[in-house]
């Protein structure tokens, strides 16, 4: 169960490098600043960088993640097909012809939705959980949770839409993926994640229950399905360091440790954007979108540095934010199910992404130039393994002339630092030979995948230069 965040957007340009304190956000935090939060961890490039408990909150506590359960969902498919049991492209009369007759009337237009449509949420059913509470017997949650075959309700919804047109986020269609998961594996999903994902990541305690107000141990555990399985939409639970992994393994591109979980491919593919606003009403702002059961979004913090940020969200601020261009996980766990203030959205923005600052790595490499001066670029080569950078600088002196420095060096804390050498002599095509003398040093700071600072010494100057990017991509 998911209800939108709304991640602001600012349009100020970066103008320096942020130093890392986490202590206004935790005293933010514990003054309710942004509603009932249990648990904060920000994670960067592997590091734990914050930690926090509230409300009496401890590590080990188990929490209903809500539809943070469909990201777990759609890891599980993509395991799947990476061991070839299941192809996005099968329809769904492939699952559910074993248990109803697909060919009825109320069910046969349902056959051909494929299993990335309903990934995608453009499955094409009648469905809208987004404009009553889920507590509201009128929601098509509420209304599927209470009848006999939670299935069976799905499938027998109207369609709007055709098939992969429009979008419509459905629990109920998520729930779907819990039997897609069982045909394909021949187990039940709770067994398949716990055996093929939570296993390997190390998470050691899940738990799968329909939310109750009254809290674990008090929501529905006997599933109302013909395989009696759990939903994939959102009865999972999970203490917040499983959801950190969970958040790192897509990070890594699917790989937890040195083993491969998930194929990259498949992070790609739930990191995409199928539904966006040049295609849906649902998405009005540029820059966000829906992938394969993960929201996409492109923010701006403060500084006005900009960010692609991919998030599992759950209702009541239940959240695993990862920014790869910054090597960054945040997870959010709390009780803001009747919270109406800022909520994580606006702590990420406002008060953890501020905090955080890029490493430079070779995806920076390419040609840079200095905004406010004509006919002067950077060529830049980070040779990431080797903790290695080169770069050419070509400028001109006052008089007009064409002058060139060669910047050599490592990269240290992600930062790449660098001796500055000039070059003199040499012709065109001559073969003359050319003359290197060391002129000063130089750090390259990165700021947002778009910029990079420049910090030069040298003897009778000491400057900052602002880059931006000329060639190479950015996420979007």
């Amino acid at each position: 169960m998911m209800k939108a965040l709304v991640l602001s957007l600012s349009l100020i340009f970066p103008l320096s490098v942020p130093a890392q304190s986490f202590e206004p956000l935790d005293e933010a935090i514990q003054q309710g600043a942004f509603g009932n939060l249990k648990a904060v961890i920000v994670s960067q490039y592997g590091d734990v960088v914050f930690e926090g408990y509230y409300r009496g909150a401890q590590p080990g506590d188990l929490h209903q993640v809500q539809s943070v359960t469909k990201s777990v969902g759609s890891a599980l498919v993509g395991i799947a097909a990476r061991k070839g049991l299941v192809q996005a492209d099968q329809p769904l009369g492939d699952y559910f012809s074993g248990l109803y007759d697909m060919s009825s009337n109320a069910l046969s237009n349902k056959s051909n939705i494929t299993v990335a449509q309903v990934l995608q949420q453009r499955h094409g059913l009648q469905w809208d959980e987004d404009d009553s509470d889920y507590r509201d017997p009128a929601n098509p949650v509420t209304q599927m949770i209470q009848s006999d075959d939670w299935y069976r309700f799905v499938l027998e919804q109207p369609m709007a839409a055709a098939p992969g047109t429009a979008f419509a986020y459905s629990s109920g269609a998520s729930t779907l993926m819990s039997r897609v998961v069982r045909v394909a594996t021949g187990m039940g999903p709770d067994e398949f994640a716990q055996q093929e994902l939570f296993e390997p990541l190390g998470i050691d305690a899940v738990h799968w229950e329909i939310y109750s107000e009254q809290g674990l141990g008090n929501g529905i555990t006997q599933w109302p399905n013909p395989d009696h399985d759990p939903s994939l939409g959102f009865s999972l639970w999970m203490p917040a360091r499983g959801l950190l992994k969970f958040g790192e393994l897509y990070l890594n591109g699917g790989v937890h440790e040195g083993r491969r979980i998930l194929d990259e491919s498949w992070v790609e593919a739930s990191w995409t954007r199928y539904s966006h606003a040049g295609n849906s009403d649902y998405f009005y702002r540029p820059g966000w979108g829906h992938g394969y059961q993960w929201w996409i979004a492109r923010v701006a913090d403060p500084a006005g540095r900009e960010w692609t940020v991919y998030f599992a969200s759950g209702w009541g601020s239940q959240v695993i934010f990862v920014i790869p261009d910054l090597g960054a996980v945040v997870v959010t766990v709390a009780d803001n199910y009747d919270y109406n203030g800022p909520d994580v959205d606006v702590m990420l923005i406002s008060r953890i992404l501020p905090e955080l600052s890029p490493r430079l790595d070779s995806g920076y490499s390419g040609s840079w130039y200095d905004t406010a001066t004509s006919g002067q670029g950077f060529s830049l080569e980070v040779l990431e393994k080797r903790g290695a950078l080169v770069s050419y600088w070509y400028t001109y002196t006052p008089e007009g002339a064409l002058r060139w420095f060669i910047l050599q060096g490592e990269l240290i804390d992600g930062v790449g630092e660098v001796v500055v050498y000039e070059a003199s002599g040499g012709r065109f095509l001559q073969g003359d030979e050319v003359s290197l003398a060391e002129w000063g040093t130089a750090r390259f700071l990165p700021v947002d995948c778009m910029h990079l600072m420049l910090e030069v010494e040298a003897p009778g100057l000491s400057t900052t230069i602002p880059l931006t990017r000329l060639t190479g991509e950015c996420r979007q």
